[in-house]
């Protein structure tokens, strides 16, 4: 399960570094905005020089541009009600570390992969912005939806992407509810198996 999640993250990544073309459905500007400037800032962090520079930079990114609160929080389920604040805030703090190593430590192997926009579209406070990653080496194409979220303060942030048909977000819920199921709804084991995560992900930035 944890090399199927690093697969589709490697997708996100590669989906970030993308030009963008005139959208062929209804259109939604704030959205496409949205995208076109995060995809600046990971070009930009593409550029740096050492692992450990991209990381930092990467886990910038992701506070600044995704709710990593409430996707955090998403991933828990009904199990969110049943923690302590205190424990809530410890699984909150693995999961940004867990997504960020996982992400920033394969942001050195992306080519010219690029994205079309083939459309946009405001749904409540969500906007879903459609795009296709295409390949140089002539490879299908891969579609890719943008899950965003309106706040309230009116800004957009990131909330999940649908990857070779899947919702990240959602897939990593069915992940964290199942390891909680399986073991008497134990939650520290849910935390050594993102403790594990990172553990892993420390060790590919280091090799």
């Amino acid at each position: 399960m944890f090399k199927r999640c690093a697969i589709l993250c490697s997708v996100f990544l590669i989906s970030l570094t993308l030009a963008l073309t005139p959208a062929l459905a209804e259109k939604s500007p704030e959205a496409e905005a949205f995208v076109m400037d995060v995809a600046n800032k990971v070009i930009e962090i593409l550029s740096y020089e050492t692992a450990i520079e991209k990381e930092d930079a990467f886990r910038n990114l992701l506070n600044e541009q995704a709710n990593l609160k409430r996707i955090a929080a998403f991933t828990l389920g009904k199990y969110r009600r049943q923690l302590t604040p205190s424990e809530l805030q410890e699984f909150q703090t693995l999961f940004e570390t867990m997504i960020t190593k996982v992400y920033a430590n394969r942001l050195g192997s992306y080519d010219d992969q690029q994205i079309v926009v083939l459309g946009s579209e405001k749904k409540k406070k969500d906007y879903l912005v459609e795009t296709e990653l295409r390949f140089t080496d002539g490879s299908d194409p891969i579609a890719i939806v943008w899950r965003l979220r309106e706040e309230k303060d009116g800004r957009i942030t990131l909330f999940d992407l649908r990857v070779l048909g899947i919702w990240m977000a959602l897939e990593q819920r069915e992940t964290f509810l199942s390891i909680l199921k399986n073991n008497n709804e134990d939650f520290n084991v849910l935390l050594d198996n993102l403790r594990q995560q990172i553990a892993a992900g420390s060790s590919e930035i280091s090799d």
